[in-house]
């Protein structure tokens, strides 16, 4: 089983209305990793616009995968997610 880490993110309350919200996000990537055989290490989740440096949990993320050489997938509902 290949290992995987969630990231999801929500730039602003109003776009959680919208229907990016975290659970559904979370929702969505915990069934593509289910039905892919993918074994979650980790979810990540930020909620801050990706123009302001430094998101917390993104970092967290990265340092993650570069000290665990068996997880380098990185599961998101959209890449501007990211």
């Amino acid at each position: 089983m290949q290992s995987a880490v969630i990231y999801a993110r929500v730039s602003s309350r109003e776009q959680e209305r919208e229907g990016y919200s975290i659970p559904a996000q979370r929702k969505l990537l915990n069934e593509y990793a289910r039905m892919r055989a993918f074994h979650i290490v980790k979810e990540f989740i930020d909620v801050e616009s990706a123009k302001n440096p430094g998101r917390k949990e993104f970092g967290n993320m990265l340092r993650l995968l570069q000290s665990d050489p068996e997880c380098r997938t990185v599961l998101v509902e959209k890449t501007d997610r990211l």
